[in-house]
Parts: structure tokens; sequence; C-alpha cells
């Protein structure tokens, strides 16, 4: 991205960007330089096969800032593939697999609201403006773990949890309805938010929230 952007940006004679966050060392878990000799060295390329390249990424940034250096743990990319991206998966999974038994599709009317689905809107509403400014302030750590957080005790642990009876049963009340709404809005806008960091996964999240689901 960055490439052709500066490629465009060379051709219109603009600079091609005007901000740039300056990685620090990567060192092993330890905190001692990576070297072969020592046989500490991670290779980037197997990694990225193992964990995928957004729980790569997720990892370093909310690890320690950008800037600092960053002691590499495989076992710490292993516990943000489960925790968070296994979280947000299972939680959309969740909504998936009744928004298609009940063939569900979004009004986005805001009725039927109950006083749980305001509760995690205002805490959406909050989050959005937060990781907003701390992206605008280049503060990456802050946007991930601000964003995991989210998912992982607000979503998942509190609303998916306490609200699952609301999406049993047959029919489509408004209450059901107001409940597909507000985890789908949710959702939605997680994909939103986390997609600088990580663009492969929250595409795909984006694509199956918004596709017609089959």
């Amino acid at each position: 991205f960055f490439t052709l952007h500066a490629i465009h940006t060379m051709v219109e004679g603009k600079v091609a960007y005007k901000n740039v966050i300056s990685n620090g060392l990567v060192l092993d878990k330890n905190g001692a330089k990576m070297s072969k000799r020592l046989g500490n060295a991670i290779n980037p390329f197997e990694a990225l096969d193992k964990y995928g390249a957004d729980a790569v990424r997720w990892y370093m940034l909310t690890n320690s800032s950008p800037w600092d250096n960053l002691k590499f743990d495989p076992e710490g990319v292993e516990e943000v593939k489960r925790k968070f991206f296994g979280t947000l998966y299972n939680t959309y999974g969740f909504f998936a697999l009744y928004a298609n038994v009940d063939e569900w599709r979004s009004a986005a009317n805001g009725k039927g609201l109950q006083e749980i689905d305001r509760w995690i809107l205002s805490k959406l509403n909050s989050l959005t403006k937060e990781v907003t400014e701390f992206y605008e302030t280049y503060e990456p750590t802050r946007v991930g773990r601000a964003i995991s957080d989210f998912v992982q005790d607000d979503l998942s642990n509190w609303y998916v949890r306490l609200n699952r009876k609301r999406f049993w049963g047959g029919g489509m009340t408004e209450d059901k309805q107001a409940a597909y709404e507000t985890l789908f809005t949710c959702l939605k806008t997680i994909a939103q938010l986390m997609a600088p960091i990580a663009p492969f996964y929250a595409d795909r999240l984006y694509r199956d929230l918004t596709e017609p689901m089959t």
C-alpha cells in the first residue's frame, strides 16, 4: 500500500508521506539480541506462515510501542491469536449461526433496544472516539489494546454471554431484532476499527457481515 501510495504521490509531485513510525529492535523473549549463532533467531516467514500476518502484527503492536525494542515470544503470538482473534471469531460465529437460521436482515430502526443494548453501543461509541484519537496521534499500541479489551471483556464476556437467550427460539420479535442489530453493529464497527492493523482479517469479517448470507 505504502509503495503504491508513494509512486502515486511522486507522479503528482507531492510528498509520499508526512509522518513515519520507526520500529525498535526485535529481541528474543529474554531481551537478548537475536542471532543465528546463539540459536535464538526467529524466521519471520515461518512465523507468518504459522500464525498469520495479522496475528503477528497485532502482537508486535500491542506488546510494546513500535518505537521501543520488542521482546518477541512466539507464545505471546499464540495467545493473541487465541484470546483476541479466537474470541472475535467465536463472537461472529455465534451471530452468523442464528442470523442464518432466522434469515435475518438489518432494519437499523433502533426499535426495541434494551438497556444492555444501549450500554454496549455506548461503550462502542466511546471506543470509536478513543481509537480514532489514538490513530491520529500515532499510538497503535493503545489502539490494539483498547479494541482487544472491548472484544474480550465487554462484547464477548458480557453482552453475548448475557443475551444468548434473546437469539434462541423461532420467530422474529422486536427484542430479537434489536439484539441482532446491536451485535451486528458492534462486529461491523470492530472490523472497521481494526483494519489498519489487521487488514486481512478485518476485510474478511466485514465481507462476511455485509455480503448476503448463504
